[in-house]
């Protein structure tokens, strides 16, 4: 009789911790994909200027000897890519920043180098860099634009304030938004 009454109030109680921890454990996946979350987004806003920032015109010079200017007012939005010969990313990021370059039209695209210097204008030789690439040299611009990562794309309006950023490397998600940046308002196939 004792097992009769047991076994249901047993298979009951077992059945209510079940239900029990599978809603904790519903709790737990969403607290950790809310701090996941929170934590990309830490990570994106410590590196590369906010959205909005209006940082300063600086002159850099290129691997060619000539003066280029970043940052500031201009006719047409400007991209900068910040980059390094020894990041393998930005070696991962090449199809894509080739697409953008391409692409881009009236905007104005400069490479920015970082470290190691020497080997900016034998890199962009042999990758087929057909835009400006400026060496930071005493690191004016990787300070300014909060450049602590490579590859970073940053695209600014015309009025010279951040339009889209991104951080890391470049894949055809990141194409369409900086793209769709350039010309806000107009629908990209």
């Amino acid at each position: 009789m004792l097992k009769r009454v047991l076994f249901p109030v047993v298979a009951l109680l077992l059945s209510a911790l079940i239900i029990a921890l599978g809603w904790q454990n519903r709790q737990l996946r969403q607290i950790n994909e809310q701090m996941a979350s929170r934590l990309q987004d830490m990570q994106h806003e410590a590196h590369g200027l906010a959205l909005g920032t209006l940082p300063e015109t600086l002159a850099l010079k290129t691997t060619q000897q000539a003066n280029v200017m970043i940052g500031g007012v201009r006719s047409a939005p400007q991209v900068l890519y910040f980059f390094s010969t020894a990041c393998r990313y930005c070696l991962a990021s090449m199809p894509q920043l080739q697409e953008i370059a391409a692409a881009r039209g009236a905007s104005e695209l400069v490479g920015v180098g970082l470290p190691p210097y020497e080997e900016l204008a034998g890199y962009a030789g042999k990758h087929d860099l057909r835009f400006p690439i400026a060496i930071d040299s005493e690191g004016d611009a990787s300070r300014r634009y909060r450049a602590t990562v490579t590859p970073m794309l940053m695209v600014l309006a015309t009025d010279g304030s951040v339009a889209y950023k991104h951080v890391g490397q470049l894949d055809e998600q990141v194409v369409q938004a900086a793209m769709k940046s350039l010309a806000p308002g107009i629908a990209l196939p």
